[in-house]
């Protein structure tokens, strides 16, 4: 760890050195791999470069070989079209692990050039390594030389949803670094960092990749994307950080080991969002050492906080606050001083306490609505797991988008949903001002949050004005069998179909829009073909609004829809419908449950087969005869 700022030391002391691990990767490997990119980088003359990378360690070699040629690096934030006519603007090259789509622009695949290098000359690596002249050796380490202008480019939405470019200078993002590693003492701390978050965005490019590199932390190469995968991973280590977000904490599952899991946690990083109360008091009761980061991709880190209330400036942060209490920050990491849209209560120089966002403050009929404090208020309700409020797209008010949680889910489930909506506003009204009191509610499975955290303006367009008809299927275990490449996901949610103005369910003979994984061919049997789909029940499905209203369920007619919708989509069956025979409806199917339906075609006998299932539970069943169309 160095204070220079004319390149940065790679505290890994020896060639064998591990630099990363899943699969691991080694200090000789890691500098010949950056030594052959700086070598390409100059050949072919390149300026600017874009990075899309799933995997950290290759990331990182990406980042530094770039910076040490002199390349200007664009981190792309997604392969959307908008990202990619600004990479293919301003850019020369994609530097990548992964096919992208219409890449329009030369493409270098590392993953490939690092493949070349496992071959039998790895074992020269350290010797070409050592006369490539781009890395000093020094005892501690490897010191990387780099460019005083060094510098990585961000796109980022910002708080009004327009696309912005953030410039950030390596001498920055090191000060940063340096100071997170003091702060936190991480250098004395022999641990493997952890994470569900992108190294594409800013919080990732930080505790990913800059803190680790300069503490000399192993880097878990791929992304646990889920708790399960999480847990799974940290019984691997001794000691672990985790690199994670709120919408990630809060929801972990009380069935993970965590008697095991906890000794090992030697940090849990949380950034992205601001992570409820109750699941924040949850984790500090049960001992976790819970480190929450507050700060964005323009002032990078601001404060920090553990056990108290209060948030604390990093060393070298300076506060102030303008006659509407809105901070502005300054520090060795930002090109002097931000403007946020934060508003804050002083406790003294370097403390404060956060009070939501001037810019999520509405004037509703000249009243002042904060939209971060109906939030609060609601989060504290049992019923309420995540909730995000925006004005309405159905016009009026304000409308609310609610995550349940258990409790919540079988509040809904039990009383149905107007109770729901009635509890929570009841609460709100003791709150904050009538005005403020949402008008319109969704109840999505799982909030739309993006890897900020954030949820957009066009995800509320969509929830609000999307009438949900159906589940989102994915492709279940026969599937799964028959197609390895696909896989469910962890929780299937909804996903809202085209609006329709009638309230009848799906009729025999109706042709629905084929679901996002319909193309995926079904298993083929000896007696025909089939699949097994699964999903959860939509809170907002329809056709809850009249059946029944105080005691949710999903009609067996639907059921019946659902099944011929998705054996015509997925093509396994044809002709026209002739009649349904041996129909049985046995058990609810209701809010929230989760469901699978199989699906089988006879073709020797012109018939579909379908069982829907909650459970072991069967809910519906039948078969349902066809006739050749004309």
């Amino acid at each position: 760890m160095s204070d220079a700022t004319s390149g940065i030391l790679l505290p890994f002391p020896h060639t064998d050195t591990l630099v990363a691990t899943r699969p691991a990767m080694r200090r000789a490997q890691f500098e010949a791999i950056i030594n052959q990119l700086h070598q390409h980088l100059r050949d072919r003359a390149c300026t600017r470069a874009a990075l899309w990378f799933d995997d950290t360690a290759l990331f990182s070699c990406a980042l530094l070989g770039c910076w040490a040629a002199g390349v200007q690096v664009l981190l792309a934030p997604d392969v959307l079209g908008d990202t990619r006519s600004w990479v293919q603007a301003d850019a020369d090259l994609w530097i990548t692990d992964n096919a992208l789509p219409d890449p329009a622009i030369p493409v270098l695949r590392l993953d490939t050039l690092a493949r070349s290098l496992s071959c039998p000359q790895q074992r020269d690596m350290q010797a070409s390594t050592e006369t490539s002249g781009l890395f000093q050796t020094r005892p501690e380490g490897l010191f990387l030389p780099l460019p005083a202008d060094a510098v990585a480019f961000l796109r980022t939405s910002g708080s009004s949803g327009a696309p912005r470019i953030i410039r950030k200078y390596f001498r920055q993002l090191h000060a940063e670094a340096l100071t997170l590693i003091r702060t936190w003492s991480l250098h004395a701390l022999p641990a493997t960092l952890i994470a569900s978050v992108s190294h594409q965005h800013m919080y990732g490019l930080t505790f990913r990749v800059m803190v680790p590199l300069h503490a000399g932390l192993v880097l878990d190469r791929m992304p646990s994307r889920y708790p399960e995968s999480l847990a799974e991973q940290t019984q691997m280590y001794e000691q672990c950080i985790w690199i994670t977000s709120p919408a990630l904490l809060q929801r972990l599952p009380d069935s993970l080991p965590w008697s095991t899991l906890q000794p090992r946690l030697a940090r849990v990083v949380s950034a992205g969002g601001v992570l409820a109360e109750a699941t924040r008091e949850h984790l500090l009761q049960r001992q976790w050492p819970l480190h929450e980061i507050y700060g964005s991709t323009e002032t990078g880190v601001i404060a920090t906080r553990h056990e108290q209330a209060t948030w604390i400036a990093l060393p070298g942060v300076s506060l102030e606050t303008d006659s509407e209490h809105r901070l502005a920050v300054c520090s060795p990491w930002t090109d002097g001083t931000e403007q946020t849209a934060d508003v804050i209560s002083h406790q003294d120089a370097n403390s404060f306490i956060l009070l939501g966002r001037a810019d999520r403050i509405l004037k509703l009929e000249d009243k002042r609505i904060s939209l971060s404090r109906v939030e609060q208020a609601a989060l504290s309700h049992p019923y309420v797991n995540d909730i995000h409020c925006a004005p309405s797209p159905l016009g009026g008010r304000l409308c609310a988008m609610v995550e349940l949680s258990a409790e919540g889910i079988a509040a809904f489930r039990q009383h149905g949903r107007r109770h729901v909506v009635r509890a929570i506003s009841a609460l709100l009204r003791e709150a904050v001002d009538p005005l403020a009191v949402p008008r319109h509610w969704r109840f999505p499975l799982t909030l739309p949050r993006n890897a900020q955290s954030k949820i957009t303006r066009q995800h509320v367009q969509d929830c609000f004005t999307q009438t949900v008809r159906a589940p989102q299927w994915e492709q279940g275990a026969s599937d799964t069998a028959a197609n390895p490449s696909t896989r469910p996901s962890a929780a299937p949610s909804e996903t809202p179909a085209t609006p329709h103005t009638s309230s009848e369910p799906p009729s025999a003979s109706s042709t629905q829009t084929p679901p996002a994984d319909s193309s995926a061919p079904p298993l083929q049997t000896a007696s025909g073909t089939e699949c097994c789909l699964s999903a959860r029940v939509p809170m907002d499905l329809v056709y809850f609004q009249g059946h029944f209203p105080s005691f949710p369920l999903v009609p067996g007619v639907v059921q019946l829809g659902w099944a011929l919708e998705q054996a015509r989509a997925r093509k396994l069956c044809s002709g026209t419908t002739e009649r349904i025979e041996n129909l049985k409806f046995q058990h609810f199917l209701r809010p929230a449950d989760p469901c699978t339906m199989t699906l089988k075609w006879d073709d020797s006998k012109r018939k579909l087969y379908f069982t829907v299932r909650t459970g072991t539970t069967m809910t519906a069943s039948g078969r349902i005869a066809f006739v050749d169309s004309a």
